[in-house]
């Protein structure tokens, strides 16, 4: 049996990831969404805006499963 030797100095716990990132994106959106609702007509600015939100819906529902299908989904 092998003893692994650890350091003293080591953190004991790691620190979790921020959810800055996400949050910060979800506004930026809700800002441009509510723009686009009050300032613009339908034009390629609402297609490139659906774009973006339907993107950045994927990443975050990709970051929170962790990029694995529900059992239910499976064959």
């Amino acid at each position: 049996m092998t003893q692994i030797d650890h350091d003293a100095g080591e953190p004991t716990k790691a620190r979790a990831p921020s959810n800055a990132p996400i949050w910060a994106a979800g506004i930026v959106l809700a800002v441009l969404w509510l723009g686009s609702l009050t300032l613009m007509t339908l034009d390629w600015h609402s297609v490139v805006l659906g774009a973006v939100s339907g993107g950045a819906f994927v990443a975050f529902v990709t970051e929170i499963t962790g990029n694995k299908v529900p059992k239910w989904m499976r064959r």
